[in-house]
């Protein structure tokens, strides 16, 4: 079989073909499909579905990695033995549903976890998961249902048949979310999680409070932006930043925290945001080029932009409630009638 001419569909059928020969022995009633999967921002990948039935977790590995390492010369063999290896790994590794309870809400809800993504380019796809609106981002909810070898995390969406099947409200739904990942969030000092990962940096000076960054995140450090959406973070941040501050998304998994010292132009943090997610994060892990602000004050979330145009109509309209007070109190003064002073006189009073 010639590999060099080989088009994606065909070599997805080709695994698909020696995954069903390999799986059914040790997995009765399998079956493997190709299978198109949308992902967030528009993404998507070509991958096969190991399906058990009902009761069990249908993965779906995904080939166009694979399909790349043939087209630069790894041997078809070798690619087969490869992601045979790792079929074999994720089905003795999936969670069963059943089992596990995870058709049971009181079982399932203790797995949600938030997760913000962008409204643009999922529209779609919003349309049929519960959802809430925060600034041009969407809290959604994602289930964490184990962990499989050379497949990290395995998780889904949350979805509206899926909300209906456990016969949940959606506020009550989100309410058990938010409760669910109040003990799971982390705000750290950048400087300290780079030195977990680079111990050299031990040496360098620790930055002031005030000028630091900080890390927002969850526990798993997967999907962590959505912390942002929990009802204590603005003010947990707040206390730990000492006042307002600036959110910075740095991908789906995070995002930094910068106090805001009242001199910083939100313009060109959001041209740092621009130029890391153009040239450091991949597609599908960003989550906006804007920049938000949480004032302390107000107690107000909103696009960093929109709080520097609030704060602009405050200042003008301060001036001239200042300039009214100073023009009357001009006009005042000179309708003021006016009085002539006696002149003092020298000696004795009489």
């Amino acid at each position: 079989m010639r590999t060099d001419t080989m088009s994606l569909q065909d070599f997805a059928e080709v695994i698909r073909e020696e995954l069903q020969m390999n799986l059914s022995g040790l997995y009765l009633g399998i079956q493997t499909e190709i299978q198109k999967i949308e992902k967030m921002q528009g993404e998507s990948y070509l991958g096969i579905r190991l399906d058990r039935g009902i009761g069990q977790v249908s993965p779906v590995l995904n080939i166009e990695h694979h399909y790349h390492d043939l087209k630069i010369g790894k041997p078809l063999n070798r690619i087969i033995s490869d992601i045979a290896d790792t079929a074999l790994g994720v089905m003795q590794n999936i969670p069963d549903i059943q089992a596990a309870g995870l058709r049971q809400y009181d079982e399932m809800k203790d797995r949600l976890i938030m997760q913000v993504i962008p409204i643009h380019g999922n529209e779609d796809r919003l349309s049929n998961m519960p959802h809430q609106i925060m600034e041009d981002m969407a809290v959604v909810c994602r289930a964490m249902i184990g962990n499989a070898p050379g497949q990290g995390e395995m998780s889904f969406l949350v979805t509206n048949p899926v909300l209906q099947e456990y016969g949940i409200t959606k506020e009550q739904f989100f309410a058990d979310a938010a409760a669910n990942m109040q003990h799971q969030c982390s705000i750290r000092p950048l400087f300290n999680v780079l030195s977990e990962m680079d111990p050299s940096l031990a040496d360098e000076p620790v930055p002031e409070t005030d000028n630091a960054l900080f890390v927002a995140t969850n526990a798993l450090r997967m999907y962590g932006a959505g912390v942002i959406a929990t009802p204590d973070f603005m003010q947990n941040a707040e206390e730990t930043l000492r006042g307002s501050f600036f959110v910075l998304p740095s991908s789906l998994h995070e995002v930094l925290l910068l106090r805001d010292d009242g001199m910083t132009d939100y313009r060109g943090l959001e041209a740092m945001v621009r130029e890391i997610n153009a040239t450091q994060v991949a597609p599908g892990d960003r989550l906006t080029d804007n920049v938000y602000h949480y004032g302390a004050v107000e107690r107000v979330f909103e696009t960093a932009k929109h709080f520097a145009e609030r704060r602009i109509e405050k200042d003008m309209s301060r001036g001239s409630v200042l300039k009214d007070l100073a023009e009357g109190r001009q006009k005042s003064q000179e309708h003021q009638p006016r009085t002539r002073s006696v002149p003092e006189r020298g000696g004795a009073a009489l």
